[in-house]
């Protein structure tokens, strides 16, 4: 078996791989963003208006859940995107709206069960928002729902990490055994993981600082890198780094 590569290996062959077609990711990234931003508008007024009824509310919510699922089957196809420049294979704008076109069953379906894993780990959190206060006697009820959110939202972050990339990847696996193969693939890599998404935090701070112009170039290079090290775990990395 290959040798893992250390983060900055696996970030040199993204900074590579970007060369002369950050252009094109920071239109894919841009496609992605505008096209949440502008389909979230009009339900973000609905429920932005006192005078909004019970039913109003109802529908925004519903139409929010849609609208993520929507947006996650999307950021599907932006992993697509990246796993394709990352195998040195073209890769297109129209990558976004691949789930959309081919098998969507199956990547609707994938993206369904993660987003369900991930309300399971934020239910404690919209119980605490809702139906209790900082600033009342439940304030300790509160804090304990919120840490065991946040708990059970990391979980979440480093248990399931390579599931969306293996449903785009092995179609030979369904998307249940996907789940379970994702699982397995962490092991051993949790800090791997970990320590990328840590390595990232000082680029997302001067995003913040730029009033986010500095994710059209901090977004592709985090998103090419995280798809090599899916490579990398998958041992498929040094075989597509041998045909540069």
């Amino acid at each position: 078996m290959n040798p893992k590569k250390k983060s900055k290996e696996l970030k040199r062959i993204s900074r590579e791989n970007l060369n002369g077609r950050y252009r094109l990711s920071m239109s894919v990234f841009l496609t992605v963003t505008l096209i949440n931003l502008f389909s979230d508008l009009p339900f973000t007024y609905l429920l932005g208006n006192v005078y909004a009824t019970k039913v109003q509310t109802v529908i925004y919510y519903i139409a929010e859940v849609l609208l993520s699922i929507v947006v996650g089957v999307l950021q599907m196809g932006l992993i697509r995107f990246h796993l394709n420049m990352a195998r040195k294979k073209e890769c297109r704008i129209s990558d976004v709206f691949y789930c959309f076109m081919n098998h969507s069953n199956r990547y609707f379906g994938a993206y369904i069960i993660y987003y369900a894993i991930s309300m399971i780990a934020k239910a404690p959190f919209l119980v605490a928002k809702n139906f209790f206060k900082l600033s009342d006697n439940t304030m300790g009820i509160a804090i304990a729902l919120y840490a065991a959110s946040a708990v059970l939202s990391f979980i979440v972050l480093v248990l399931f990490p390579f599931y969306l990339y293996l449903v785009l990847s092995r179609d030979d696996l369904s998307v249940f055994a996907c789940l379970t193969h994702a699982i397995k693939l962490i092991r051993g890599n949790i800090l791997r993981v970990i320590y990328i998404n840590v390595s990232f935090i000082g680029m997302l701070v001067l995003c913040v600082l730029s009033l986010g112009i500095g994710l059209l170039w901090v977004e592709p290079y985090y998103e090419q890198t995280f798809a090599n090290l899916f490579l990398d775990v998958t041992g498929e990395l040094p075989a597509v780094d041998c045909m540069v």
